[in-house]
């Protein structure tokens, strides 16, 4: 039972990950210079976000099944994006372009840090 139930977590774990790199790669494009409406970015931002939490769940109960503890040390980037998306929200004239780009950078780890480990966790799977 147990071990089905793992597996189960592995493959939607697997799916997820897949899901969020496409808004990554949709994101780093956007910051790259494609051209792209506010609400579809902020759209994109804020589903990354909730993928982001969803894997993070996934992940850290995965490790439970295991015996094992983790910590999932991305609060900076939760953060940095939420402060992100309230900014354009707020922003009269919002350079979302810029702001994200500047919120991205500031968190640590990175976004791509961040993707790196889900890449090498999703090939571990």
């Amino acid at each position: 039972m147990q071990n089905e139930k793992e597996f189960q977590m592995r493959k939607d774990i697997c799916a997820e990950i897949e899901a969020l790199e496409g808004r990554y790669q949709t994101i780093r494009a956007y910051l790259a210079g494609t051209e792209m409406d506010d609400f579809e970015v902020v759209s994109t931002l804020r589903a990354y976000k909730d993928d982001l939490s969803l894997i993070s769940a996934h992940v850290l109960t995965l490790y439970e099944l295991k015996g094992q503890r983790a910590k999932i040390t991305w609060d900076s980037l939760f953060n940095n994006i939420d402060t992100a998306l309230d900014t354009i929200r707020i922003s009269v004239q919002p350079k979302s372009r810029v702001t994200i780009e500047t919120a991205l950078n500031m968190s640590e780890p990175k976004i791509e840090q961040v993707m790196d480990f889900l890449a090498s966790l999703k090939k571990s799977l």
